[in-house]
């Protein structure tokens, strides 16, 4: 059994030129054994930095927290020590970005939600598959209230009883449960990987700093890239796999499709759109 903890975030005025508003929707995948082992180490990395007990690990804490007021080094040597342990305890993440300046204009924020979380739903499936076990999937508690909730819980109801057309349910054995983050150490990490995740593609340096100790953590298809499994970008910019994540691979398991990164042709090929 794994236990897929899930998240979600967004960048709304990216400073990579060509980018808008960026929604996601992400998970980090625990193996059973490594669930205790992992709580027991954020423990430690709590009372190595003399975080308090109560405090959840946000990645934009909260303002009069700890975290708020934390110099540079405390909060970077925490985000460190999180993906690092995350990598010891066999712990891999698939994060689902989209550009919703560009794709789904018609849609609202919300309904885009539940749209990528059907996507997201499929990477956590086709990772079950790859490594043959079963899987249960937790989410942090929607911040708008019980109508938010519910639309959650009911597109997660129907994922489960009829999977999508691309994976069946067999794998994922319940409707998706939610928890509040504040108690659910796992909850936490998912808030640090797909918000530095999504970071890094939108061109924070916050993001970008954290890209190599995130890339261990990314589920790779058969092939070894992590396009398409770890990262599901749409529109699917592939040269930013490259210049967000150090990626030199695109590959397309399905008609057995490679290519080299970054690829002439296609949308930042000659930079990375940085200032």
């Amino acid at each position: 059994m794994r236990l897929a903890f899930i998240d979600d975030s967004q960048q709304t005025d990216p400073p990579r030129d060509g980018l808008g508003h960026l929604l996601a929707i992400g998970a980090v995948i625990v193996p059973e054994a490594g669930v205790a082992g992992y709580a027991a180490d954020l423990r430690s990395i709590r009372t190595e930095l003399g975080i308090p007990d109560g405090e959840e690990l946000k990645w934009a804490p909260a303002k009069g927290t700890f975290l708020k007021s934390a110099d540079g080094e405390t909060v970077s040597r925490l985000r460190t020590e999180m993906l690092l342990a995350a990598d010891r305890h066999g712990i891999k993440s698939t994060v689902v970005i989209l550009d919703h300046s560009r794709t789904y204009l018609g849609l609202t924020q919300v309904e885009v939600g539940v749209k990528i979380l059907k996507w997201l739903y499929e990477r956590i499936s086709m990772h079950l598959t790859d490594v043959d076990d079963i899987g249960m999937i937790i989410a942090d508690k929607p911040g708008g209230g019980t109508t938010e909730e519910s639309r959650w819980l009911a597109a997660s109801l129907e994922l489960t009883d009829y999977g999508t057309e691309y994976v069946s349910p067999e794998r994922i054995v319940l409707p998706i449960v939610t928890a509040h983050s504040h108690h659910v150490p796992h909850l936490q990490l998912a808030d640090l990987v797909v918000a530095a995740t999504t970071a890094a593609y939108a061109g924070r340096p916050s993001g970008f700093a954290l890209a190599p100790l995130l890339r261990p953590l990314m589920h790779r298809h058969r092939l070894g890239c992590v396009n398409g499994a770890g990262i599901v970008l749409f529109p699917d910019h592939v040269n930013l796999y490259h210049w967000a994540f150090g990626e030199t691979r695109w590959a397309k398991p399905s008609t057995n499709t490679e290519w080299v990164l970054p690829r002439e042709g296609r949308l930042y090929f000659a930079d990375d759109g940085l200032p």
